[in-house]
């Protein structure tokens, strides 16, 4: 299913729900497409956090204080601090994943 056909999908779905009609195997289809989802992105996010965690040590440094240092260029552009740089992206996109899926984003 490509990008648009699945985005069509759900708009046909959303059409579906608000037309009334909602059935318990839609409900529950939804609901585990949402919790294997939620899921995998928790897994991904613990290891994401185990290899923050590590810079962190090595560096005696927080990975939030890190991200304010090398955002401002007070951090030179090595192999490490570019590698923790991605880990701290990642673990901010997976982190904003896991709130839309939970309903947590604001719209």
């Amino acid at each position: 299913m490509t990008l648009q056909t699945a985005g069509q999908t759900l708009q046909r779905l959303t059409r579906f729900y608000k037309a009334g009609f909602h059935t318990p195997l839609v409900d529950n289809a939804l609901h585990k497409i949402l919790n294997h989802q939620i899921a995998r992105d928790e897994a991904d996010l613990g290891h994401v956090e185990a290899r923050l965690a590590e810079f962190e040590k090595r560096y005696a440094m927080s990975s939030g204080d890190f991200w304010d240092k090398y955002q401002a260029g007070q951090i030179p552009d090595e192999a490490d601090y570019v590698e923790w740089n991605a880990f701290c992206k990642m673990r901010q996109r997976l982190q904003q994943r896991l709130n839309i899926l939970r309903g947590e984003d604001s719209p």
